[in-house]
């Protein structure tokens, strides 16, 4: 009997054993990412304070649980290059990625750029993408889309973008005369906005999201690199009609605007607003508090999305081991400086919101430090604790996520077509356009940049510390 005993205790001290290399190596497993990515969200966010009738209550959510960047920035006011350098690492001013139709493989130098999901795939991780990541998804047809990247992904959803379009004649209800605007091409199609009678489930963004959130639910014998991308807010604003029912027309409160806001603005960036005509058509028309309340109504169905998808990981196994990164790719102006849309170099269509959340960390907190999507690629390769890839252009803010206040001093640039550039700090945007013309506001007593400070004989330190800064950075 006590042989017997003996032998028992023999193979269970060697069951225990066997079980400590695997408890050891769960304790160590790599993390997951779940980048989410909502195409031209602002700051009105509820969170981030821009506006304050946005209800965007999931996106709320993951900020209590993470990190609020506050002052992020991205590296071009427009899709595709902001998308081209964020997931390459890549200024544009490198790439030479300035608008919507290059491609980064096909600018020589980067045909073999590895890109962020790429590079998680090089040490160990799967990789899958629902929407739009970079700036055209795989789309439906044999031939992947111009604009996506196939390579960077092992799985991709192939589904369509936003919400099915209403019937044409519906569309465009809202008066604007676009030749009397100046607007021509894609935009006198898109600038539309209307409440749509379908459920979410059948919408296009719904699925992306319900793509990515079964994926949380499967199995996976390898950490994973996930992103989905949500298009609306993006043009057109069509959103399920009940997005719209949650918004009063009467009583939406309008962005703060200035007028003669533009006399002290160069050439360049007048040009770039085509010098507020549309502006002055949507104010003829009456129609102002309509648009913004279609972004505000798009918004919320945006964040839907995004709940339904934050839902998916609460519900699977990887809840407390997934890195939550949700992200903006640029911001837009809703009648800010005369302007309807993003592209310019100010504030409102440069700024976009960012919210981190790593549970191993359990941090949370509001960082105002100012950091750059250029910044995420390298951010992501620490908090995974993967090796260093040293030929990034931005750099990780890693150890803002424990020390929200934690020491930064890299300015964030922001790239519109070759050689106009802005660097943003704390507290002032400095802004210099390919003529040579320049503007300086000094956000710590002008957050909307009304007053252009560039022939202030105070802040000629600041501006020559500017000048010096972009410098060294592009001849990087």
């Amino acid at each position: 009997m006590k042989k017997h005993n003996i032998i028992i205790n023999f193979f269970l001290t060697i069951l225990i054993l066997s079980t400590l290399p695997i408890q050891a190596q769960t304790s160590k497993q790599k993390k997951n990412v779940l980048l989410i990515m909502v195409d031209d969200m602002n700051d009105w966010v509820g969170a981030f304070g821009g506006h304050p009738q946005a209800k965007t209550p999931y996106m709320d959510a993951l900020a209590k649980k993470g990190v609020i960047f506050k002052r992020t920035y991205c590296s071009a006011p427009l899709c595709n290059p902001s998308r081209a350098s964020m997931l390459t690492g890549y200024q544009p001013f490198k790439t030479g990625v300035y608008g919507n139709i290059e491609n980064f493989r096909e600018m020589n130098g980067f045909e073999n750029t590895i890109t962020l999901p790429q590079y998680f795939e090089k040490n160990g991780y799967k990789t899958a993408a629902a929407g739009k990541i970079f700036h055209s998804p795989r789309g439906t047809k044999p031939e992947p889309k111009k604009g996506s990247d196939p390579g960077s992904f092992q799985q991709e959803h192939k589904g369509n973008l936003g919400v099915p379009f209403p019937p044409a004649a519906e569309r465009h209800q809202h008066g604007i005369d676009f030749k009397r605007a100046g607007i021509k091409g894609s935009k006198t199609r898109s600038f539309d906005w209307l409440g749509i009678n379908i459920e979410d489930e059948k919408t296009h963004d719904w699925k992306s999201a319900n793509y990515a959130a079964n994926f949380l639910q499967e199995k996976h014998d390898k950490p994973f690199f996930l992103a989905c991308g949500i298009f609306r807010p993006h043009l057109p604003l069509y959103a399920p009609q009940k997005y719209f029912d949650m918004f009063d027309e009467e009583t939406i409160q309008l962005p703060k605007v200035m007028s003669q806001d533009l006399n002290d603005v160069g050439k360049i960036g007048t040009n770039w607003i085509g010098r507020g005509k549309l502006h002055k058509e949507v104010l003829r028309n009456n129609q102002w508090k309509a648009f913004v309340k279609a972004y505000l109504a798009n918004l919320a169905y945006a964040d839907a999305c995004v709940g339904h998808l934050l839902n998916g990981l609460e519900k699977s196994n990887y809840k407390e081991n997934t890195i939550v990164v949700l992200m903006g790719d640029h911001g837009w102006h809703l009648g800010e400086k005369e302007h309807w849309s993003k592209q310019t170099l100010w504030e409102e269509a440069t700024k976009t919101p960012l919210i981190i959340y790593d549970p191993s960390k359990g941090e949370k907190g509001v960082s105002l430090k100012t950091v750059s999507l250029i910044d995420i690629y390298p951010t992501l390769i620490d908090l995974c604790e993967l090796p260093k890839k040293d030929d990034l252009d931005g750099n990780s803010f890693a150890h803002l996520i424990s020390n929200p206040n934690g020491k930064w001093e890299h300015p964030a640039l922001t790239t519109k077509q070759k050689g106009n550039h802005t660097l943003r700090s704390e507290d002032f945007r400095y802004i210099v356009y390919a003529d040579g013309e320049e503007e300086l506001y000094d956000h710590r007593t002008d957050p909307n940049e009304w007053k252009n400070e560039i022939d202030n004989s105070k802040h000629k330190n600041i501006i020559q510390n500017f000048r010096s800064q972009l410098k060294k950075i592009l001849s990087k």
